[in-house]
Parts: C-alpha cells; sequence; structure tokens
C-alpha cells in the first residue's frame, strides 16, 4: 500500500472518531489490530530517509524554478543505488512518469564517455594505438596540413572543428559512421594539432570510424558487444529510425516566452559516438561504477581515460579521453561528463575518493541544474 494511501485511510478513521467518539469503543474492539497497524505503518513510511528528503526538497526546488518537465536522479554510494527517483513526466500530455530503471533519455556527450571504453577496449587487445596517425585506421580520411592520433582526437586537442550552422539539428540518415564524416571530412584544421583545446563532437565521429576499421566490426554493433551487454546496460541504444524503443521520453524545448514545447525533431545517426546513444540514469550510475576500480578495464586504461591531457604549452585542458575532471562544492575531484542534445541534458560524474556516483538526465534542451549536482554530492559524503 503505497504511503499516501496509508496516511489517507488513518486520517478517515481518526475523523469518524472525532465526530462521533461513541465510534472509538467499536473500532479498538472490532479492529484493533488493523488500526494500530495502519497507524505504526503509516509512522513508520513518515520517517523519510533524512538525505532522502534533503535531496526531494532540493529537486522541487530546481524543477519549479527552471520550469523542467520531466527529471531522472539517481544516486550511488558505497556499491549501492540509495537514491533514484523520477520526477514530472516523461510525456507531458498522457502524464507519463518517470521511472528511473526504464524511462530513457537522451545523453548527449555523455556518449562520448561510453564510447571511450569502447576505444580502450581495443587498446587493451593491442588492436590499437593510441599515438598512432588517424590515417592508419581510417586512411580515406583526408589528409590535412598537420597529422594527428587518436589520443589528441579524444581529448579535444585534434584541430577538428565542431557544430557549425544548423548541424545540431540534423535530420538526416546517415547508414555509416563513414558515410557521416563528409560532414566536416573537406575542412581544414582549426589549429595545429596539440596546440589548443577545442571542443569537438565531430572528432568523436572519426573515432567511431577508427573503432569500427580496427575492430572489423561495424560501430554500434561493437559497442553493443563490448560496452552495453557486458556492463549489463540493457536501457541503453543508439536511437536509430528502424528502431521502436520502449519507454523514451518525448523531447522538449522551452519557446522565446519560457513555455515548453515539442523539440523539433532530429536523426542523431551522424554522432553516435558523441552525443548519439539513449539512457536511463540507472544504466549510467552502474556505468560509472563499472569505471570506480578496475575489473571491466585495467587501472592503466581508467588512468589513460581519466587523467587530464595538456596543450604544448603545458596548458591543462581537464579532460582526458571522453572524461572530464571538475570540483564540487569543497574542491572534491569528480570524474564524469555533461551532455546537451535536442530534447535533453545530461550530468553524470563520479566522486571516487568518496564513491559516490551522481546522475541527472532532463527531457528539456539546455536544462539548467544549478548547483543541484554538487549538492546532492555534499549530502552523501
Amino acid at each position: 500500500m503505497k504511503k499516501f494511501t496509508i496516511i489517507k485511510v488513518v486520517l478517515i478513521i481518526v475523523i469518524i472518531i472525532n465526530i462521533n467518539k461513541n465510534y472509538l469503543p467499536f473500532f479498538m474492539k472490532k479492529y484493533k489490530f488493523i488500526f494500530i497497524t495502519l497507524i505504526a505503518f503509516g509512522c513508520t513510511i513518515e520517517n523519510i530517509d533524512p538525505n532522502e528528503k534533503k535531496v526531494n526538497s532540493l529537486i522541487a526546488e530546481i524543477i519549479d524554478s527552471n520550469n523542467l518537465p520531466g527529471l531522472s536522479v539517481s544516486v550511488m554510494k558505497n556499491d549501492e543505488i540509495v537514491y533514484s527517483k523520477g520526477f514530472g513526466y516523461a510525456d507531458i500530455e498522457s502524464k507519463t512518469q518517470i521511472i528511473p530503471s526504464s524511462t530513457k533519455f537522451r545523453i548527449g556527450s555523455f556518449s562520448k564517455t561510453l564510447t571511450a571504453s569502447a576505444l580502450m577496449k581495443l587498446v587493451e587487445k593491442n588492436e590499437l594505438n593510441l599515438n598512432e596517425s588517424i590515417h592508419t585506421y581510417v586512411p580515406e580520411f583526408p589528409e590535412k596540413n598537420w597529422n594527428f592520433n587518436l589520443k589528441q582526437l579524444g581529448g579535444h586537442l585534434s584541430g577538428i572543428r565542431h557544430y557549425k550552422g544548423n548541424e545540431f539539428y540534423i535530420n538526416k540518415n546517415y547508414e555509416n559512421v563513414i558515410d557521416a564524416l563528409d560532414i566536416f571530412k573537406d575542412d581544414p584544421l582549426l589549429h595545429e594539432p596539440g596546440t589548443k583545446y577545442y571542443y569537438s563532437t565531430h572528432a568523436w565521429t572519426l573515432i567511431s570510424a577508427a573503432i569500427e576499421k580496427a575492430s572489423e566490426t561495424p560501430f554500434l554493433e561493437y559497442m553493443y558487444k563490448n560496452v552495453f551487454e557486458p556492463l549489463g546496460m540493457k536501457n541503453t541504444y543508439a536511437e536509430t529510425i528502424d528502431m521502436n524503443i520502449k519507454d523514451k521520453v518525448t523531447y522538449y524545448k522551452k519557446d522565446n516566452s519560457g513555455d515548453i514545447k515539442i523539440e523539433t525533431e532530429v536523426n542523431n545517426s551522424w554522432k553516435w559516438a558523441g552525443g548519439g546513444f539513449i539512457s536511463t540514469t540507472e544504466d549510467i550510475v552502474n556505468f560509472l561504477h563499472s569505471h570506480s576500480k578496475s575489473g571491466y578495464l585495467t587501472d592503466e586504461s581508467l588512468n589513460i581515460l581519466m587523467s587530464p591531457q595538456t596543450t604544448a604549452s603545458a596548458g591543462t585542458t581537464n579532460y582526458g579521453i571522453g572524461w572530464r575532471k571538475r570540483y564540487g562544492n569543497n574542491n572534491e575531484i569528480l570524474y564524469g561528463h555533461t551532455g546537451g542534445s535536442v530534447g535533453g541534458t545530461t550530468y553524470a560524474f563520479i566522486a571516487i575518493d568518496h564513491n559516490v556516483i551522481v546522475v541527472i538526465t532532463s527531457n528539456l534542451s539546455d536544462a539548467s541544474f544549478d548547483n543541484l549536482p554538487n549538492d546532492i554530492f555534499e549530502i552523501y559524503y
């Protein structure tokens, strides 16, 4: 029985007794056990975990102040999920509830973090070398003024450009990752590789082509067999046009007046590796947990992924390969990634020293979580 139902039953009984005190002996004699059990059970449920109360309050404030249609929040501490709730709606019109274990959101650039694991699996098998020229693996990619390698690509140091114009809203289906290279392959590099940090989702499309070539397996097939399936990520997919995916949210945006509207239709087949996957907060929590220590990947691989790269002038980027380093409220180190997509916003980080993971997703473009993630981390330390 749900909490609010129990409380309602108890209140009805109390009201009846208050209206006519003569009912008290009747209730106590005939339904004494049920009455006491209801009250005891109701009181027990009212005693929610203090941390849960704090998080609930923070989330309610964010949803109200930032007008979020839907939100999913999952937290893991000491290897156990200690908080996992959905708020608002997966679909406003049908009032579909959000279930953190099954409701799927666009996760945007957290896709890079997933792809980075596929990359390192090939490195561990000696089937790919991060310091090799990209042309070793994708020879059809046009030569540029400078050569660059996979490590530079993964750390946004290659000089490959990011989106331009309306590319973020591309609604064309690309049959494979090689075809998707057409969007940017003929453009010049923006700078000499290794000299500057310049964020690029297109760089990850080129990484996916290298994964496909080195593994001799279609990129998405490789992701499913070597990342999603081994890690039990049963609700993580590429959002392909020919796949009927259950429990997927409706994607929203805010218009100029701040009203919630349905987002523009897009096709993310041109950027699977860098921003095209959908997932649940619980799948992502478990993914991050599998990377909190060696097992799925070696300690050496994890160190390569999470250690910030530097530019030629020794400037730190706070970015490894698909993993970003940032800091919490008390300057504690966090590793993970954010994600912005058409109709989706994601935050997913792990505080390894505290063994706490926080994942938040919304079905709104450019959703603001303010300081919510850091505040949740602080609650569970």
